[in-house]
């Protein structure tokens, strides 16, 4: 399974403002992570000593 031959058949590019689809894919997966670390970081309740 070639991932640039499937996005090339569904959009017609590989690239979006001159850069490589897998630095946008690998943006959004990093952003994900971020935003569910904050989640859980904010959720959290302080400890009691």
């Amino acid at each position: 399974m070639n991932w640039t031959d499937i996005w090339m058949k569904l959009f017609g590019t590989t690239e979006f403002l001159g850069l490589n689809m897998g630095f946008w894919v690998s943006m959004i997966v990093v952003a994900m992570i971020v935003i569910l670390m904050n989640a859980v970081f904010w959720g959290m309740k302080p400890k009691k000593k």
